[in-house]
């Protein structure tokens, strides 16, 4: 008996259970729906124990797993977890749009296969103004391809500024075990791009002293993390935006209470950032600025600001852009002036800004200088210990002085076009230890 056809046989309810209404309809009397409903009840549990067993599922019938969708899902995602296809949940499901699916939507999956677990923690990235599918494939060491197969891109060349995308992980191999008293050492990101800041986290036990060197040459200076029963420690290394793409030697050293030292010897791999080149053309009265002269005085006195390295950190969180406007030029982009070569690459990032608007403390610190340059203009740097400075040049004005605390989002200065610009804006711009960084990088990520 089929449960379609499992009804009862006249449409008059049975006598005492209803009254008539005027229209020839009928209402069940309230006190009697209990009673009715127990005589449904009834009808469907026969219905239930006479169903014929040629009904019932095989019992090597595939079972049935269902999958409630998780926030940042994708169906490319779920399908390869479970060893399926995405037209394989698309018919299962019913699904129209397969870009289309929600937190807490539930999906069967035609396959008994297990999840598979990934080999390491998904990673999600947020989409951040200027970036590009390739930028971004480039900063997880993965591809174009791979992106827009796991995130179902339509367009490769259309992502939006907030958009989440999954990275998807590559399976890894096993890495050589670490020696005492090395606990763990994390590198991020990794790889990294040309002209980004390095964050590496050391955990060690027992150990009194440690240190680092990038590229044979290079510092890395240590600071205590708040771990202490692992001796967390943490470092920033500034990579230059010239960097040679390539592995790079970052070699660790340990000390421990007796004076004994351990050394491990890491890879740091560095991706092309991508950068573009432009061509400045200075009017006649600014071209004198490109003295060699000039110029080496004017870093001659920036080295004296940047070669402080407070121990205190001072910033927390995220930077701030101090300025809001359109970017104008972007950092590392490679820079020719009135024709000539290539020579060199924007520091910073210029901000088209009206003359006059305020600028503002991109994070908390100490103003280290607070004065007029030559190329640089009206100038104000900011100390946020640790080697980390940041600048604010050509001002039409300057509202700090020099050993002034600040607060993130105190106003610094004014926008202008003084020194080495051909208009008014705001070039800001990020040191690590006297190395130019990407500041962009300091605004959407929590370092360290």
């Amino acid at each position: 008996m089929e449960f379609s056809k499992l009804k009862l046989r006249s449409q008059i309810a049975p006598a005492g259970f209803a009254i008539q209404r005027p229209d020839g309809g009928f209402v069940i009397r309230r006190e009697q729906k209990h009673e009715l409903l127990k005589l449904v009840a009834g009808a469907l549990l026969v219905h239930l124990l006479f169903v014929p067993l040629a009904h019932a599922a095989p019992p090597d019938q595939e079972p049935t797993t269902v999958y409630v969708v998780q926030l940042d899902d994708t169906l490319s995602a779920i399908a390869s977890r479970y060893d399926s296809t995405v037209q394989a949940l698309v018919q299962a499901n019913g699904i129209k749009d397969p870009n289309l699916i929600h937190p807490g939507q539930r999906l069967v999956i035609p396959s008994a296969s297990p999840p598979q677990e990934p080999a390491t923690q998904a990673q999600v990235h947020v989409v951040h103004r200027g970036e590009t599918l390739y930028r971004i494939a480039q900063l997880y060491g993965t591809t174009v391809q791979a992106l827009v197969a796991a995130n179902n891109l339509a367009d490769p060349n259309l992502i939006h500024r907030g958009q989440k995308l999954i990275i998807p992980s590559a399976m890894a191999s096993p890495a050589e075990p670490l020696p005492a008293p090395f606990v763990a050492v994390e590198l991020t990101p990794s790889p990294i791009v040309q002209g980004q800041t390095l964050v590496v986290k050391v955990k060690a036990e027992g150990i009194v002293g440690l240190s680092g060197l990038y590229d044979k040459d290079r510092p890395v200076v240590f600071v205590e993390g708040e771990q202490q029963t692992l001796g967390e420690r943490w470092a920033l290394v500034g990579i230059h935006a010239l960097t040679e793409v390539g592995a790079h030697p970052l070699k660790l050293t340990a000390t421990d209470a007796e004076g004994q030292q351990t050394e491990v010897l890491l890879s740091v791999p560095v991706v092309d950032g991508g950068y573009g080149v432009e061509n400045i053309v200075l009017p006649p009265d600014r071209s004198a600025l490109l003295d060699p002269d000039l110029i080496k005085a004017e870093w001659e006195r920036l080295a004296q600001v940047f070669g402080v390295f407070g121990r205190q950190q001072l910033w927390a969180g995220p930077f701030i852009v101090p300025a809001e406007g359109p970017i104008t030029s972007q950092f590392g982009t490679r820079r020719s002036y009135n024709g000539g070569p290539a020579r060199s690459y924007h520091e910073g990032i210029d901000y088209d800004v009206p003359p006059g608007a305020a600028v503002l403390a991109a994070n908390d610190g100490q103003v280290a200088l607070a004065e007029p340059l030559t190329v640089r203009g009206n100038a104000v740097i900011i100390d946020h210990g640790l080697g980390i400075h940041s600048g604010y040049y050509h001002l039409s004005e300057i509202n700090v002085q020099e050993g002034q605390q600040v607060k993130q989002g105190n106003v610094v200065g004014k926008v202008g076009d003084t020194g080495l610009a051909t208009g008014p804006h705001l070039h800001w711009e990020i040191r690590v230890r006297g190395i130019n960084v990407d500041p962009a990088q300091w605004t959407w990520q929590t370092i360290p």
